[in-house]
């Protein structure tokens, strides 16, 4: 809604051009106007002149029977003041000269009109096109304080406002061992992550929990014998806190985990999110770990779990604009909250592409083996069909239990992948020998199999054969609207 500087300079220029125009086009209109009028003002007048000498030299020498008159008047001894003369009779009675003509009011009234139509016109797009800038600038500061786009004057910058309404409230993390007595709940390539209590605001509110998630920086104080790889691997780090920053700070869905705030150091980099205390999807399928409330997963929980993060991918592809491709699906980054709706988180490695383009090209392969896509592996090419293929492993792991890293697959005579094995399985029939024992039973197993398929359908080795993330959203809704039903 809120146009640019530069097209509202643009516009500003436009319109000042065709006032301009039209200001030129009514001068050259007046002027040609009263060009014309002045000569007929002229021609008037010399007609004027010619009307009055024909009617001089007609009048000169008066009609033969006006003489016989006078003549006979005199010889009668008639009185020449009592009778008035024929001559002079006309010449009282004849018009006399016309003055010059002026321009008619007329003229001037709509030449008032033009000129009063022209100022009003300059004006009022002055006023309008200086209105809209104002109420743009306005619209966008609000727009940007509502999303909490603006820093403090500490550094600290908030973009979900509803889970921290004050910059106050994270000064601890601006002291030196601000982080000293916080527990630790995860620790990941970049650095570890931390749990803290948000301060109260009043008694009797439950308290808020968040999570901190250290990166470290290249600073003044980092040493300068630093290896090529420690120098790639922190500028690896902070092109992944920039990714995280464009992309999960500014968007908002009930499946993906939002960015809360960002707090700049000298030695590194915290990003703040929103605590989910039932951890990871790759704890919970594991019967529950550290930091997990889970103990295991029943199948209508994953099968919530499939839909929920099918809703969030389709809403990066789909919905945004433009589309964003995670790069890194998996069961690890997959968070669980309160109620064991999933959260798509860690996008480190996400990558905005634009709606002209069909792929993007990396300089390297990113991402967790067993989950990239194989095309993506082979051409540095990734698109939105790369994590339709990740999302098709998580629907296997969740309905074998098994992931891409299990021993299973390494103790083979044949090394082979969850990918391949599940295709041998599920076209030889042996639909049982996929499907996880903690969620078998009879009541399941058509459902079950029904996401199975679903998995091998994303996992096609041809990209144009996967389906796209909305209709693989739409299949699995379907199949857990049936649940209900049942």
């Amino acid at each position: 809604m809120a146009s640019t500087p530069g097209r509202s300079l643009l516009v500003l220029v436009s319109v000042v051009t065709v006032v301009l125009v039209l200001v030129s086009a009514v001068e050259c209109y007046d002027g040609r106007h009263a060009a014309a009028a002045r000569s007929a003002v002229a021609r008037r007048s010399r007609i004027g002149m010619g009307t009055r000498h024909v009617r001089h030299r007609h009048t000169a020498t008066p009609p033969h029977r006006y003489v016989l008159a006078e003549m006979r008047n005199a010889t009668g001894g008639g009185s020449a003041k009592n009778r008035s003369s024929p001559a002079a009779s006309n010449n009282a009675t004849s018009p006399k000269p016309a003055p010059p003509a002026e321009p008619s009011k007329r003229h001037r009234s709509h030449r008032h009109r033009v000129r009063n139509w022209i100022i009003g016109f300059v004006v009022g797009s002055l006023a309008g096109v200086i209105s809209g800038l104002v109420l743009s600038v306005l619209f966008r500061l609000f727009l940007n304080c509502v999303r909490g786009r603006y820093g403090s004057r500490s550094g600290v910058t908030i973009f979900t406002p509803k889970l921290i309404r004050r910059a106050e409230h994270l000064a601890f993390l601006e002291k030196d061992d601000g982080l000293a007595s916080l527990a630790v709940i995860g620790r990941g390539g970049c650095g570890e992550v931390y749990k803290a209590q948000l301060p109260a605001e009043r008694e009797g509110v439950e308290p808020r929990y968040i999570a901190i998630k250290k990166i470290k920086k290249q600073s003044a104080d980092t040493p300068n014998n630093l290896s090529d790889e420690e120098s790639r691997q922190l500028d690896k780090w902070s092109r992944q806190i920039q990714s995280e920053i464009r992309t999960v700070g500014h968007i908002r869905h009930r499946n993906l985990l939002p960015l809360a705030a960002h707090v700049p150091r000298p030695d590194c980099h915290y990003l703040v999110y929103e605590y989910m205390k039932n951890g990871s999807l790759h704890h919970a399928l594991q019967g529950g770990g550290a930091g997990s409330g889970v103990a295991g997963l029943s199948w209508p929980a994953r099968l919530r779990v499939a839909v929920g993060v099918a809703a969030g991918l389709e809403y990066l592809h789909v919905s945004h604009h433009p589309q964003i491709i995670h790069r890194d699906l998996k069961p690890a980054n997959i968070l669980l909250d309160d109620d064991l709706e999933p959260r798509i988180a860690d996008f480190g490695l996400a990558k905005a592409m634009p709606d002209a383009q069909t792929h993007v090209t990396a300089s390297h392969v990113a991402g967790t083996l067993g989950y990239i896509a194989p095309e993506y592996h082979q051409t540095f090419k990734f698109t939105a069909r790369c994590d339709v293929y990740s999302f098709g492993v998580i629907l296997a792991v969740l309905a074998t239990g098994k992931e891409p890293s299990d021993p299973f697959f390494t103790q083979t005579d044949e090394v082979v992948g969850l990918v391949k094995w599940l295709r041998r399985v599920m076209l030889a029939g042996k639909h049982a020998e996929a499907i996880d024992p903690a969620i078998a039973g009879a009541e399941n197993e058509e459902q079950i199999v029904l996401v199975l398929r679903i998995a091998v359908f994303c996992t096609a080795d041809d990209p144009k054969e996967r389906p796209s993330a909305k209709e693989v959203r739409c299949m699995l809704s379907q199949i857990r609207i049936h649940q209900e039903l049942v």
